[in-house]
């Protein structure tokens, strides 16, 4: 099952006197990595979060925001007026002393520890905590949704993108013989257009060693049935019971190195050609690929 590394999810509960909130995006990343947002109480608590979301994902940037809103119980948060005069004092004195213009009181309000927020005390976050795990979990669930509808998008795509190559194969498969037959029917032209004031004739036999050399520095069948080995791989891995991004990514390497080799053996327009049309469906894979879990 393909996963995409791009999600978003969101969740609400009732948490106390609270109505908790928790809102997860997800990018790509090679790596899990968590950045957390959340109020002050709550901020021991982020590997008990990472534990949470790392159940549904195995690599990517998710952002995790868990906020409250009081106004839903109409709850207001509480200014400690000892610490805003102790900050109004200090600022006052500072902004004489600079001959500076004060601060507004808005912007005092910012300050840390200015507003009092009682529901956040360790206790109440002890006490809260399994509601707020509850709602993460939700929010996650919606996201690993979201992520599997859009890996199934990309694996369409990814597979749309097989079928083109692979057909883009069986044309070169059909096109390297006649290279070999068209070098040596060349050769032989040329040849006999030099020596023909000599009344001398060349025969195939006589250019058997050199078209001999040619078909084995051009041969291309091993590089085809790698080709062709590798996108059933690449299939089998799409349909892998876990999203299997880090191999999809060398897979795709694979392939672009066995094109690219294609195209420059053959020794042939048509067949380079077609190698680039294959080269162009690879880089679409890997840009798809490059955002699978």
């Amino acid at each position: 099952m393909l996963l995409s590394m791009t999600g978003f999810g969101e969740a609400k509960q009732q948490a106390g006197t609270s109505l908790c909130r928790v809102e997860l995006r997800s990018v790509n990343n090679r790596h899990f990595k968590l950045n957390l947002r959340s109020p002050d109480g709550f901020s021991h608590l982020e590997n008990e979060v990472e534990k949470i979301l790392r159940d549904t994902i195995a690599r990517g940037t998710v952002s995790a925001t868990i906020s409250f809103d009081r106004s839903a119980n109409n709850e207001s948060p509480r200014i400690n007026l000892s610490v805003l005069k102790s900050y109004w004092d200090q600022l006052q004195i500072v902004a004489k002393q600079c001959q500076a213009t004060p601060p507004s009181i808005d912007a005092v309000l910012n300050l840390p520890n200015v507003i009092d927020d009682g529901h956040f005390a360790p206790e109440v976050v002890t006490d809260i905590w399994p509601v707020v795990e509850s709602t993460i979990r939700m929010a996650a669930e919606q996201m690993a949704q979201f992520r599997r509808k859009e890996g199934a998008s990309m694996r369409a795509e990814l597979l749309s993108q097989c079928g083109s190559i692979e057909s883009t194969v069986d044309r070169i498969a059909a096109m390297a013989p006649q290279v070999v037959t068209d070098y040596r029917d060349k050769i032989m032209l040329r040849v006999n257009d030099l020596i023909k004031d000599l009344g001398s004739k060349l025969t195939p036999s006589d250019v058997l060693r050199e078209v001999a050399l040619f078909a084995d520095k051009c041969d291309i069948t091993e590089e085809i049935t790698r080709l062709r080995s590798h996108l059933v791989q690449f299939r089998h891995l799409l349909d892998d019971a876990t999203s299997q991004g880090k191999k999809l990514d060398f897979m795709c390497q694979e392939l672009f190195r066995e094109v690219n080799t294609i195209g420059s053996k053959a020794n042939n327009t048509d067949i380079s050609h077609a190698a680039v049309e294959a080269k162009v469906s690879v880089e679409r894979m890997r840009e798809i690929v490059q955002n699978v879990e």
